[in-house]
């Protein structure tokens, strides 16, 4: 029952998620062009959604350890479902902000819910798989929206995206609500005992302030805000690189950005079945989470440097491709340790890690476009990531969730 939940639930509208958000990015080229739109303009555009997003990471885990993940991922899918369908109603650079910085706040809660809900779903054995697939579904809407989305834009229009895209989820979001359960049925194999061990447990501020004082909610917040410094290369910035340095085609574009990501969804579902392996054998929480962890935010932004100094569009995808795939070993280590960090506050830690994380990417792609505007060089700009992997890469060594918080004491 939790894998029919996971598959047919809660990692589908994690794919959604992902499709909604690269729309603009792979669209942008487009309407840059139509509207006149600056590169940074554009940047800012794509990069809002996460401005919004990160803002209300820990409102979100709060309302989602409240609320419990149904109700909260119910409202919070449909409302950014609505404004993925209206965006295409925008007229000018405020307007487009607006709506996107919208959007972001309708999708903050998604991520909370899902951890949560495979923490009430899934025993700690089966987490790092669970945590692998629900990855791997929000990477596949990039694998798949690369290709889908510059073909629907060449066929029709870059508005005819967001509608499809936006009435998919308010279909997924009713489904939601009618057929999930914060919690599975006793003894159907379920994460926890909602008697004495419940995630979604009220936080009150002497919770928050005690986990303020805690060193590993800081490195594991910060390693996520390295990493996905890394990864918003990916997110926002990669069509500009490949059709302005690369000077590749739209449609070809779309293929050779869907590449990374497609590498990176097979990197989260090895991880986790590499990172339960270790974790059964043994019986270590630090062996299976931090090495992999550090390997991955360690090596990642120094790939992209050297990709963007590579002689060849092949060379550079490659090296692109192996980036990508290594923040996906991170993403496992980070995920489960969240889950692993608190017996009853995963909510909080999850809007924590998730906040701190996606302020990051909302800001690193503009530094970037700004850095490269200004010099004309992307390995100058990319040196950012270098930077930003290697910083990950230590803070990641503070984590060890086999020493859990107590946040009630």
């Amino acid at each position: 029952m939790p894998w029919i939940v996971l598959f047919a639930l809660i990692a589908p509208i994690n794919l959604l998620m992902s499709l909604d958000r690269q729309a603009m990015t792979l669209s942008a080229p487009v309407i840059q062009h139509e509207f006149g739109f600056s590169t940074i303009q554009m940047s800012a555009i794509i990069a809002c959604v996460l401005w919004t997003y990160a803002f209300f990471q820990i409102p979100s885990g709060t309302i989602v350890n409240t609320l419990g993940p149904r109700r909260t991922l119910f409202g919070a899918c449909f409302f950014w479902s609505f404004m993925t369908i209206i965006t295409p109603g925008a007229g000018g650079f405020l307007s487009f902000l607006a709506l996107r910085m919208a959007m972001g706040v309708g999708q903050a809660p998604d991520w909370s819910s899902s951890i949560v809900s495979i923490r009430n779903w899934f025993s700690p054995e089966k987490r790092g798989r669970a945590n692998s697939v629900l990855l791997g579904f929000l990477y596949m809407g990039s694998v798949i929206g690369g290709p889908l989305t510059t073909h629907i834009t060449k066929q029709w229009n870059w508005r005819s995206n967001f509608y499809i895209y936006g009435v998919i989820g308010l279909v997924l979001s009713i489904l939601w609500l009618v057929f999930f359960r914060d919690t599975p049925p006793r003894g159907d194999g379920g994460g926890i005992d909602t008697a004495r061990d419940d995630a979604t447990a009220k936080v009150e501020t002497a919770h928050l302030r005690r986990a303020l004082r805690s060193w590993q909610f800081w490195s594991l917040g910060l390693h996520y805000m390295c990493l996905l410094t890394v990864q918003s290369f990916f997110l926002v910035n990669m069509p500009f690189y490949l059709m302005g340095a690369r000077h590749v085609s739209y449609l070809s574009m779309g293929w050779l950005y869907g590449m990374p990501w497609l590498v990176l969804y097979l990197a989260v579902v090895a991880g986790g079945m590499i990172s339960d392996t270790i974790q059964r054998k043994t019986r270590s929480v630090w062996l299976a989470r931090t090495p992999m962890g550090v390997f991955g935010t360690g090596l990642c932004g120094l790939l992209v440097e050297i990709g963007c100094l590579a002689p060849s569009t092949n060379i550079s995808i490659f090296l692109f491709c192996l980036a990508l795939g290594l923040t996906g070993l991170s993403q496992i280590s980070i995920w489960s340790s969240v889950q692993e960090l608190t017996r009853r506050h995963t909510g909080l830690v999850a809007g924590w890690t998730t906040f701190l994380g996606n302020t990051a990417s909302g800001l690193a792609p503009i530094a970037m476009t700004y850095i490269q505007g200004r010099t004309g060089s992307w390995p100058l700009a990319a040196l950012v990531l270098t930077f930003a992997g290697i910083v990950g890469a230590l803070c990641c060594l503070g984590t060890h969730s086999e020493r859990p918080l107590h946040l009630e004491e």
